[in-house]
């Protein structure tokens, strides 16, 4: 009968906890301006000093709103936004393969989400293996405006899931990555 009662109070308070989850907070038009290039999915080409071409399918922006009603994981609803991103075959970068595979990586450029569990709005921003997240998103450079400076030395993780990776890439808020150079110091410039 003791347990009963415990197990009753318990699964109450469940339904209790569950019902005061709170609202997502809305993402800030500083959230929100990395997301204006990419409001359609759109197919660039990037071409090297030296002639080389990568082919970088940007698509369009992303929502993905989910809830989470676990006793171990918590209650909360969550909101994010991403722009996801492939390199196509003939390019010169390539993300690595999956464990051998022939199965690429997949990668979001931009992944912002928030949640009904904080305040904080999670971010992160990753192209050809830079990674920026966390507090070292702080170490991005804002040139002018409306143009951002990326620098490999100052990521999270400054090269992963490439087989070549590069050292550096400018985004312009209006238009999304503009240039880049590799890591053989070869300069990548949007045409």
């Amino acid at each position: 009968m003791k347990a009963k009662k415990i197990f009753t109070v318990f699964f109450t308070l469940i339904l209790l906890e569950s019902c005061f989850v709170g609202n997502v907070k809305t993402f800030t038009s500083d959230d929100l301006k990395w997301f204006e290039p990419y409001n359609k999915s759109e197919t660039l080409v990037f071409e090297s000093d030296k002639g080389e071409m990568d082919t970088i399918i940007f698509h369009k922006i992303d929502t993905t709103k989910y809830s989470v009603r676990d006793i171990e994981q918590g209650f909360y609803d969550r909101t994010t936004l991403s722009v996801a991103y492939k390199l196509t075959k003939g390019s010169y970068h390539q993300f690595a393969k999956m464990s051998g595979d022939s199965v690429l990586y997949e990668h979001d450029l931009i992944n912002i989400s928030n949640s009904s569990s904080s305040d904080f709005t999670a971010k992160e921003f990753t192209f050809i293996g830079i990674i920026f997240n966390g507090k070292k998103i702080n170490n991005i450079k804002q040139l002018d405006n409306s143009t951002y400076f990326f620098e490999r030395s100052k990521a999270t993780y400054p090269e992963i899931d490439v087989e070549k990776g590069i050292n550096n890439f400018t985004f312009e808020i209006k238009k999304g990555i503009i240039k880049y150079t590799d890591n053989r110091n070869v300069n990548w410039k949007r045409i």
